[in-house]
């Protein structure tokens, strides 16, 4: 099975979701699948990590793109850096070879769309990986008011990838009951609960069909 993971962190990276999906998407290659990763070149607290576009570690090929890097310190540029890498890891993602699955993160918000885009023109199965909950934390600290139109048009595309996707992962019951209350379907819910990397990994839910 050929798996692809989008996120904006991988290793050696120092980010816990870069970290985490290096643990799963190795495993799966010493499994006997083709694993890709599709991430940025730049480092979670902003600058350049000086990695090669293309590598690859331990059996998992590494896509890099070259978004921009200004870090976490300002909203204005998080939100540069997201939106340049929602551009190239899309353009990344369609010249790679069709792939069987893809296991999308929350790293940056909706990068799920990519994972939409590649089922409904490629037939590839969309898993959801979700560490955050978007919209629904964005209005938790301030920066989106539950009330205006942004939040809506958020919260339809939410329930749209939860909807298509063929599994969502889950980091515990109380994310799980957010998730349902957003459009989620249950029965499509697994729970992995996050673990020290490296860690052995204790899951629960239903497999992708």
């Amino acid at each position: 099975m050929r798996v692809l993971f989008i996120n904006q962190f991988y290793v050696p990276d120092v980010a816990a979701t870069g970290q985490l999906l290096a643990d799963v998407a190795e495993e799966l290659s010493r499994r006997g699948h083709e694993a890709h990763v599709v991430c940025s070149r730049r480092a979670y607290d902003g600058g350049g990590l000086g990695l090669a576009h293309e590598e690859l570690i331990n059996g998992v090929h590494v896509h890099r793109v070259g978004a921009t890097g200004f870090g976490r310190r300002r909203m204005f540029g998080r939100i540069l850096d997201y939106a340049s890498f929602y551009g190239l890891a899309l353009r990344r993602a369609f010249t790679l070879p069709r792939m069987d699955v893809c296991v999308a993160l929350t790293t940056p918000p909706f990068i799920a769309l990519a994972g939409l885009l590649l089922h409904w023109l490629r037939g590839t199965r969309l898993v959801v990986w979700t560490m955050d909950l978007y919209p629904e934390i964005a209005v938790a600290f301030g920066v989106l008011r539950e009330k205006c139109l942004l939040h809506a048009i958020l919260a339809r595309l939410s329930k749209r990838v939860y909807r298509t996707a063929g599994a969502i992962v889950s980091l515990g019951e109380v994310m799980t009951q957010h998730l349902v209350e957003a459009g989620a379907p249950r029965e499509r819910i697994a729970i992995v609960q996050n673990w020290v990397p490296r860690e052995v990994i204790d899951s629960a839910g239903p497999a992708v069909t």
